[in-house]
This record gives C-alpha cells, structure tokens and sequence, in this order.
C-alpha cells in the first residue's frame, strides 16, 4: 500500500476504565487519547493500541482488528477494490473507516483522520 501512513491494533474491552487502569496503570503506557467511552489510545513503543468496547459481551481470542491510516483514502479503496478486495464503508464523525477481512476472516479496517 503506498498511502500507508501509521498502523495499530484495536482490542476490544468490556470496561474502558478498567482497560485502561491495565495499559496505562499496570503496563506503564502513555495514554494519548480517550474518547469518552467511545475509544482511547494507548502508545506503547513502535505500536499504536486503540481500546474500543464491545456492544456484545467480548469473547475471547475473537477481539483484535488491524487498522492501517493511510492518506488518500478514496485512492487507496480504489487501489485495493482493484485488487479484489471488498470493504464496508463507515464515516464516525472524525474518522473514515473501511472495514475488511483477511481470507481467514481477520478484521482489518484503513482509516483516515478528517481534520
């Protein structure tokens, strides 16, 4: 991808506090931001973790995503549609998003910041 501009990885929690009493408390990560009970944002070396709750009860081993900024967004759908790659479209206020999956149904999504 050329357009890839930073990476994460999104875990899915069942309590935002308690997650990041963990990250932040427990593990001595730099909480960057928090967006409510909506998402926060972990910094650990080299690796952006993004916390998001679950509607549903978390069930585990199912509760990773990973996510790719990328700039030039509509480009990049393009570019990887044309690469046969399916996406569902979401825009969440700040962010664009567009979900998709690996061929063993791993959840990735790229997203661009609009400022």
């Amino acid at each position: 991808m050329k357009n890839l501009k930073t990476c994460r990885i999104n875990v899915m929690i069942s309590n935002m506090d308690k997650a990041i009493e963990f990250y932040q408390g427990k593990l001595g990560l730099e909480l960057l931001n928090r967006y409510g009970e909506h998402y926060a944002e972990i910094q650990a070396p080299d690796l952006l973790i993004g916390l998001h709750p679950m509607a549903e009860k978390v069930v585990q081993g199912n509760n990773l995503s990973i996510g790719f900024g990328v700039v030039e967004f509509d480009s990049t759908i393009e570019e990887l549609t044309a690469n046969g790659i399916e996406f569902k479209l979401e825009q969440d206020g700040w962010i664009r998003l567009a979900h998709f999956t690996d061929l063993d149904n791993n959840q990735m999504f790229l997203a661009e910041r609009k400022d």
